[in-house]
C-alpha cells in the first residue's frame, strides 16, 4: 500500500514548565472554545477553556486554604470533577495521590504506602470508603468546594516549585506489589511538550482509558487540552459505542485490548450480516487502488467508519504489544494506528510513531527532550520527564535510576532511522538449565497471530516451555487444533525454543486495571 512516509520537523508548541502554564495557555488563544464535554444522563454538558480555568483556580483556592503540603487521595470514574480536582490539588501545592476506582482490596495499602489520610472519591463507585476511618469527601460535591474557593486566594500559584513532588501514580503491578511513582509538574509538563512535538490530532478526542493510569490521564486528557482540542469524557466503557457514534472523534488513545476487540467486532458484524466475503473483496480492491494513488477508503468502508463516528483518523496505542496485522487492517479504512511506548516512571510517554512518519511493528521515535539508549539490550531513558523516584523506596529507585538513565526493564533495539523496537520484558526472560535465554513475548507474538488464539502466555515448568492459551470462542474445546498449531510452530524452531505442551484455558487470563495480563498469576490458577 502506498504511504507517504518520511521524516519532518517537530510540531512547534509553546514550551510549558508546569500545569498552571498549561491551564493558562488556552485562555490566551481560545477561551470560549469547548474544552471538555460529557453526558449527564441524556444531557450533553460542555465546558469552555475559560470554565476550566475558573473552576480549577477556585477549587485550588479551596485546597490551598484547607491543606498545606498534604497527600490527598483521588479515586473515582472518569469525570470532569476528577480532572479539575486533580489539577486543583496539584496547583495548591499539595500532592495528588491517584488511585484505581476498582482497588477495593488494595485501597488501604495504597493509603498507607503513600502516607495519605484524606481522600476525595466518587460515591457512585467507591462508597466503601465512607465506612473507613479517613478524612473523606465526595467528588459529587465539587461545585460546593468551588464556591467556597471563590472567597479565598491561592498564594502557591505565585511561586510554583516546578521540581517538587506533585503526584503519586501507582505502577500497574503485573509482577510484585505496586510502587508509588513520584512525578513533578516539570516531569508532566515536559512529557506533554515532548510527545506533542511528535504527534497532534486533527480534531476532537474521546477519553476512554481510566485516569488513574498515567497514559489515560496525562496523554488522553492533558495533551489534547494542550493542543486546544475538545475532549469528550467517556465515563463508562458500556457507553463507548454510543459515544463514538455521537461524538465522532478524530483521535482515540487506547491500549491494544481495545483494538483487538474492535477488530473482532468488525468481523462479527460482517459475518452476522453475511457480508464478510464482501469485506474481504473490498479490502483487496482497496489495496490495489491505493497502491496507484486512488483513495476511496472513506466511501468504500463507510459502514466500518460509521461504527467509529465517521471521522476517526488516528488511534494512538500503547501499554502493551500490538501485532502489526491490526495496524495494516485498520489502515484499509483510513484509520492509522500509531503505536507508542510509555511507562509511568517517564510521565509516561517515551516514544510514538508520527502522523506522517511511522514504521509498522515499532513503538516510534523518541520524544523531544528524551534521550533513549540501549544498554545491555535494555531500553533506557534520560530526560526531564523521568520520575523523581519511588516514594519511600530508595532501594527500588537505585535499581532503575543509574548514571542518569532510567532502566525500563524492556528489551529492544533502535534501527538506523531512530525507530525503537521492543523484543521482550527483562523480568519475563526464561533462563533454561543450559543457560539459554528465551523471550516468551517473541513466542507469544507468533502464536497470537493464529485465528484460534485469543490470549496466550508462555511460561516454563521443569525446564520446558509451556503455552497457556485462551482460545477464540469457536475453538474452546478443540484440543487437536492447538496440538497441530504447536506441532507446526515447533517444526522450524531450535530444540530449546520448542513448546513442550499446550494448556487450554476456559476463561480469560487475570488482568490488572490497565488490561495487562498478570503473569505471576498464570501458574497459580
Amino acid at each position: 500500500m502506498r504511504i507517504i512516509n518520511k521524516t519532518y520537523s517537530y510540531y512547534e508548541h509553546q514550551y510549558i514548565e508546569n500545569l498552571y502554564e498549561l491551564l493558562k495557555l488556552n485562555i490566551l488563544r481560545n477561551p470560549d472554545d469547548t474544552s471538555f464535554s460529557f453526558k449527564n444522563g441524556n444531557t450533553l454538558i460542555s465546558k469552555s477553556f475559560y470554565d476550566v480555568y475558573s473552576d480549577v483556580i477556585n477549587l485550588s483556592n479551596y485546597f490551598y486554604k484547607n491543606y498545606k503540603h498534604e497527600h490527598i487521595g483521588l479515586i473515582g470514574e472518569n469525570s470532569y470533577n476528577w480532572i479539575i480536582t486533580y489539577l486543583a490539588i496539584v496547583l495548591s501545592g499539595n500532592v495528588c495521590v491517584v488511585m484505581d476506582k476498582d482497588c477495593d482490596d488494595k485501597f488501604v495499602y495504597f493509603m498507607k504506602k503513600s502516607n495519605t489520610k484524606t481522600v476525595y472519591y466518587s460515591s457512585k463507585y467507591c462508597g466503601f470508603i465512607e465506612k473507613l476511618k479517613y478524612n473523606s469527601f465526595v467528588l459529587e460535591d465539587t461545585s460546593l468546594y468551588i464556591n467556597k474557593g471563590k472567597r479565598c486566594k491561592n498564594k502557591y500559584l505565585d511561586n510554583i516549585d516546578n521540581n517538587a513532588l506533585c503526584s503519586l501514580f501507582f505502577t500497574s503491578g503485573t509482577t510484585g506489589m505496586n510502587k508509588a511513582v513520584m512525578l513533578s509538574q516539570k516531569n508532566i509538563a515536559s512529557d506533554i511538550y515532548g510527545a506533542s512535538s511528535l504527534f497532534k490530532p486533527n480534531g476532537s478526542v474521546i477519553s476512554i482509558l481510566p485516569y488513574h493510569h498515567a497514559f489515560g490521564f496525562i496523554t488522553g486528557v492533558l495533551k489534547p487540552f494542550y493542543y486546544g482540542k475538545e475532549v469528550f469524557i467517556n465515563s463508562s466503557l458500556k457507553y463507548i459505542t454510543r459515544d463514538l457514534k455521537e461524538f465522532k472523534p478524530n483521535t482515540l488513545f487506547v491500549v491494544p485490548l481495545f483494538i483487538e476487540n474492535f477488530y473482532k467486532q468488525i468481523w462479527k458484524t460482517a459475518i452476522k450480516n453475511k457480508s464478510d466475503k464482501k469485506l474481504d473483496k473490498a479490502i483487496a480492491l482497496n489495496k490495489v487502488l491505493y497502491s496507484v494513488g486512488i483513495d476511496i477508503r472513506k466511501t468504500l468502508f463507510k459502514d466500518v467508519r460509521d461504527f467509529f463516528g465517521g471521522n476517526l483518523e488516528y488511534i494512538i496505542c500503547g501499554g502493551a504489544y500490538l501485532d502489526k496485522k491490526y495496524v495494516k487492517f485498520f489502515r484499509n479504512f483510513g484509520i492509522e494506528i500509531l503505536n507508542g511506548y510509555g511507562i509511568t516512571e517517564c510521565s509516561p510517554v517515551v516514544s510514538v510513531n508520527r502522523n506522517k512518519y511511522r514504521r509498522d511493528g515499532s513503538i516510534g521515535i523518541a520524544c523531544r527532550l528524551d534521550e533513549v539508549k540501549i544498554i545491555d539490550d535494555e531500553i533506557c531513558v534520560k530526560g526531564p520527564n523521568v520520575m523523581l523516584g519511588y516514594y519511600k523506596d530508595k532501594k527500588a529507585t537505585s535499581e532503575v535510576l543509574k548514571n542518569g538513565y532510567f532502566h525500563t526493564g524492556d528489551l529492544g533495539y533502535i534501527d538506523k532511522d531512530g525507530f525503537i523496537f521492543i523484543t521482550g520484558r527483562k523480568k519475563n526472560i526464561i533462563i533454561l538449565s543450559n543457560g539459554e535465554n528465551i523471550s516468551p513475548e517473541e513466542i507469544e507474538e507468533e502464536l497470537i497471530r493464529d485465528k484460534g488464539v485469543s490470549e496466550v502466555v508462555v511460561s516454563e515448568k521443569d525446564d520446558k516451555l509451556i503455552a497457556f492459551i485462551y482460545p477464540e470462542e469457536e475453538f474452546l474445546n478443540d484440543k487437536d487444533y492447538f496440538d497441530s498449531l504447536i506441532y507446526n510452530y515447533n517444526k522450524n524452531k531450535p530444540k530449546n525454543h520448542q513448546i513442550a505442551s499446550v494448556i487450554l484455558r476456559k476463561t480469560e487470563f487475570i488482568k490488572n486495571s490497565n488490561k495487562k495480563i498478570i503473569r505471576d498469576k498464570v501458574m497459580e490458577e
